[in-house]
């Protein structure tokens, strides 16, 4: 989803300062001695569970309780946000959400098994990790222009995989396409390294992925990175331009995750893991291994992260008409 520039300091290290301590007070009786499962939506080592991994951490040790990510991949996040909306909400069960499953999902499935504006409370937003568009080094383009030029040329004959249908790398492909007016063929897969991998294979032509799932393919030269669709260049990858860079202003997005829990659950567990996790994002280990993996950490209240989805809805609405999952 949207690259989002940083949070003010305010928000990102004083989050929970204005939580009254009768609440967390409140919560005493939560976890409840036994562990927390934090439920990402895709599968093993796509961006949402690698940012879920590094924050479970930290967050683990701050709740004194275990926080176990759990995998529960298919549907674009239906699957595990149907699991999550109907479990007990008591903050044991929770979902790393991406923000695809809110703004997206909606429109793209003739049927919801839940709903996402009424069955999830926000706990708070967690990192927004920067799409680096990237091609099989068979493509053969020198830049993005040549890419872009390619596309045009034969439509359909480049094609390009995504983590499903509605996934924040099918967007930046549909934003591409849009600004360009290139027609490339897509292919979903389960996950973001599934589709990966079909480009490593030469079976895909191309993918927009997050940072940490292509970096090391890029600097091993298996992958050729075109351009960083954020306002910034990565650091990690200083040689990649941004997309304006390259010529394509406006070609911003990457994938976005928060923290929700089910609808019910009580305002002072909400509290407590509104502090916990943030208190895990301002931890220097945690905001280094975010950093090396190219992801900004966010932070915030549930308020602000539930503000956030909806200004994702406004944005891509007009690209997903015509656009059904399966």
């Amino acid at each position: 989803m949207t690259m989002h520039r940083p949070l003010s300091r305010r928000l990102l290290l004083g989050a929970t300062a204005g939580l009254a301590a009768p609440n967390l007070a409140q919560a005493q009786g939560f976890p409840a001695g036994r562990p927390v499962r934090l439920v990402v939506p895709f599968g093993p080592g796509g961006i949402t569970d690698l940012v879920a991994r590094v924050v479970a951490e930290r967050a683990s040790a701050i709740l004194g309780a275990p926080i176990v990510v759990e995998n529960r991949a298919g549907a674009n996040g239906n699957i595990a946000g149907d699991f999550v909306a109907k479990a007990a909400p008591d903050g044991h069960t929770l979902l790393m959400a991406a923000l695809a499953m809110f703004s997206v999902n909606p429109v793209i499935y003739p049927s919801m098994p839940y709903d996402p504006a009424r069955d999830f409370e926000p706990v708070i937003g967690i990192g927004s990790t920067p799409h680096i568009l990237v091609a099989h080094p068979s493509v053969g383009a020198a830049d993005l222009a040549a890419l872009i030029a390619a596309a045009k040329a034969q439509p359909e004959a480049l094609s390009y995989g995504t983590a499903g249908a509605g996934s924040s790398p099918h967007l930046t492909l549909l934003a591409f396409q849009n600004a360009t007016g290139a027609k490339l063929l897509e292919v979903h897969f389960r996950s973001g390294s599934a589709s990966v991998q079909s480009v490593l294979g030469g079976q895909v032509s191309m993918t927009a992925e997050a940072t940490p799932v292509v970096i090391a393919h890029i600097q091993a030269g298996t992958l050729r990175a075109y351009a960083v669709a954020s306002p910034e260049r990565v650091g990690l990858l200083p040689d990649v331009p941004t997309a304006a860079e390259a010529g394509l202003p406006g070609l911003e997005n990457g994938s976005t995750s928060g923290v929700v829990a089910p609808r019910g659950t009580p305002a002072p567990v909400l509290a407590r893991l509104n502090q916990v996790f943030a208190e895990a994002l301002r931890a220097p280990e945690t905001q280094a291994r975010l950093q090396q993996q190219g992801t900004l950490p966010l932070g915030g209240t549930g308020a602000e992260f539930r503000a956030l989805v909806d200004r994702e809805v406004t944005r891509w609405r007009p690209l997903l008409a015509g656009v059904t999952a399966g």
